[in-house]
């Protein structure tokens, strides 16, 4: 997993996953980025089936390598992902974005869909003498029928919406971040120098950068840059009729080949051909 970043979890976090783990009597947890657990619902730990599958069935290995997976492809699909896991259980686990930045994920689950283990799962635990303690774990599990979790994902994606709306979830640094950026737009009609942002935020010019680069991962003059070229492409798309100078003046451009390189620099197409775009 990637590295993790300096988290705050509000109390109101803790109290919604003890809601849902006494609700529901599945494990819920919040893992920051590099796989460490920073909050679970009424602290349960692994229920007596997955810690029996970890020691006697698959190495715990498998398990965590199944999860950083899981991760991974929640991540990238930006939504919760739902799943049976190599020992026949259910889990789902969603990402959790601040902004465009990914802080950490949910994860709920240990709970069973079918009334039978796998047949793997099942020949393994008879060779190492444990298929009918394993059994007994596994009918101890809760069931859940495939109406009943589409309900509980959908109850758990709404509590993860709430987390990121809400702010119960926030990394150091953040409000001084949310507050520069929105100063960046405010004055995106004119250069923007580290400096009188500094200023502003009533921190070192050092500080900025050092925060720019941390939470965001790209310096604080890039930011600027995507920034105003996001807003040229608010120009193309809704006046289309305005000069690539015209566009380039109202974003504190004062040559407007040099903006159109730098456009087509990190666009990888010029301006004109994108504001030609829209014309059609």
């Amino acid at each position: 997993m990637n590295k993790a970043l300096d988290i705050i979890l509000h109390d109101e976090i803790q109290n919604i996953f003890d809601n849902f783990t006494a609700s529901f009597e599945i494990n819920i947890l919040f893992y920051s980025l590099d796989g460490k657990i920073l909050r679970r619902g009424h602290g349960r730990t692994n229920s007596k089936f997955c810690e029996l599958i970890q020691n006697k069935i698959f190495d715990k290995n498998e398990c965590i390598s199944m999860d950083e997976s899981k991760c991974r492809e929640c991540a990238r699909q930006k939504e919760v992902i739902n799943y049976v896991c190599h020992a026949g259980i259910e889990e789902a686990v969603a990402p959790i974005f601040i902004e465009t930045q990914l802080v950490g994920y949910a994860m709920f689950g240990q709970f069973r869909s079918s009334q039978n283990l796998p047949a793997k799962v099942l020949k393994i635990a008879k060779e190492n003498a444990c298929q009918k303690e394993l059994l007994e774990y596994f009918y101890e599990l809760p069931y859940y029928n495939k109406i009943k979790i589409k309900n509980i994902i959908g109850l758990f994606t709404i509590l993860v919406d709430y987390i990121i709306t809400k702010e119960i979830i926030s990394v150091k640094g953040e409000r001084m971040i949310n507050k520069t950026l929105a100063y960046i737009e405010q004055h995106i009609h004119r250069p923007i120098s580290l400096d009188e942002v500094a200023k502003n935020a009533g921190r070192s010019r050092s500080s900025i950068s050092h925060s720019f680069k941390k939470i965001l991962g790209k310096p604080f003059s890039k930011v600027v840059i995507e920034a105003k070229l996001s807003k040229a492409e608010e120009y193309f798309k809704n006046a289309p009729n305005l000069s690539i100078g015209e566009v380039a003046f109202k974003l504190g451009y004062k040559d407007p080949l040099y903006f159109s390189r730098l456009y087509k620099k990190h666009k990888g197409i010029s301006p004109s051909e994108h504001r030609n775009s829209y014309k059609k």
